[in-house]
């Protein structure tokens, strides 16, 4: 099922969480919406839901208009971040509830609970209470809950910030392989980069209830679209330092250091950030662009070094076979991709 989202917006009295929203999600992919805590993100996941209408806007499944429709009219699976399941009821009661509020018949929800457990890995569970289960395991019970009632579209809202780190690793795949098997369009709701990088067919990144960017993961990464883009996304995070236009390159250092970097049709004096991947450093003992060593890091193969450019603490990746050490001064360049120009003020990139 498609989903359509026309210029969506959610006041609370004075507060706009979301504004001017306005995406189309495609049939059978896994969308996630993105940002920091209070971008917007699970209202926009409870305006879809039907739990919260928008102030402005339309919400479309396929061509059905359902902005102002109840939620159990919508065909949807709703999985929250604490699982919510009954802890009075078996693995397969729980399952089964849905079906059983539909009044479908009990030799057919069992048959269809079952099948779904086995989607899920928790077939030899069924006779368990929720208390007795990992929180892995709860959750693939919410999941199988979420999906024995074949919704048209499946929501998760951080289903994952619950677990540990090996854990959600763990089911971040499982949740792909789950909507893959089904076909299902789904939205996950996530503030965590790396989950939704690594599940994802497209994601939604907002700020302020904004969208900011729409795009497949890697292209997010490559291409960002501004600065706050750039910033979001990436570990360790993407480097920043202050420069300004001068002669078609950007300058380091208030205009004294060539960063070698050019940029098109910005005018000179215009303020901006040279910004740049950790993985975009390549060390050249010939170029003019030189740095200070701070510190270095082992990570097997690689090494992260920081060092000083442009009066700021940056990080680059060394190859482990070369040997820095503290206070030294390296040449370094940088690779075509990676490396961006946005404008100080705005955010708006140029490079």
């Amino acid at each position: 099922m498609k989903i359509r989202l026309e210029n969506i917006v959610k006041r609370f009295d004075d507060n706009t969480a979301v504004n001017n929203f306005s995406a189309d999600i495609e049939s059978g992919e896994l969308v996630t919406l993105l940002g920091p805590s209070g971008c917007g993100k699970s209202t926009m996941l409870n305006m879809l839901s039907g739990i919260l209408y928008p102030t402005e806007g339309k919400i479309y499944f396929d061509d059905d208009d359902v902005t102002y429709m109840s939620p159990e009219k919508r065909g949807i699976g709703l999985v929250f971040q604490n699982y919510a399941l009954y802890p009075h009821m078996t693995v397969l009661e729980n399952i089964c509830f849905p079906l059983e509020i539909k009044k479908v018949p009990k030799a057919e929800r069992i048959e269809r609970a079952k099948k779904m457990a086995e989607l899920v890995h928790v077939e030899t569970m069924l006779n368990r209470k929720p208390g007795q289960l990992s929180g892995g395991q709860q959750q693939r019970v919410a999941i199988a809950r979420a999906l024995v009632k074949e919704p048209r579209l499946l929501l998760l809202d951080e289903p994952l910030s619950n677990l540990d780190a090996r854990l959600r690793i763990e089911m971040r795949e499982e949740i792909r392989r789950i909507q893959l098997e089904t076909g299902v369009t789904t939205i996950f709701v996530t503030h965590d980069q790396e989950e939704a990088m690594s599940i994802s067919d497209h994601i939604i990144l907002m700020k302020l209830g904004v969208l900011q960017q729409y795009d497949k993961p890697q292209y997010l990464y490559d291409q960002p679209a501004n600065c706050f883009v750039a910033d979001f996304l990436g570990n360790p995070p993407i480097n920043k330092v202050e420069g300004i236009v001068k002669g078609g390159k950007v300058w380091l250092d208030n205009g004294e250091t060539d960063s070698t970097v050019a940029v098109k049709d910005v005018a000179d004096g215009t303020k901006v950030y040279l910004s740049f991947r950790a993985e975009s450093v390549i060390l050249d003992d010939k170029s003019p662009l030189k740095a200070k060593v701070v510190m270095t890091s082992v990570m097997g193969k690689e090494i992260i070094t920081s060092f000083v450019l442009g009066g700021k603490e940056v990080r680059g990746y060394m190859n482990s076979d070369v040997e820095l050490v503290r206070d030294q001064e390296i040449g370094i360049r940088f690779k075509k991709t990676g490396v961006f120009v946005f404008d100080y003020e705005s955010g708006e990139r140029y490079l």
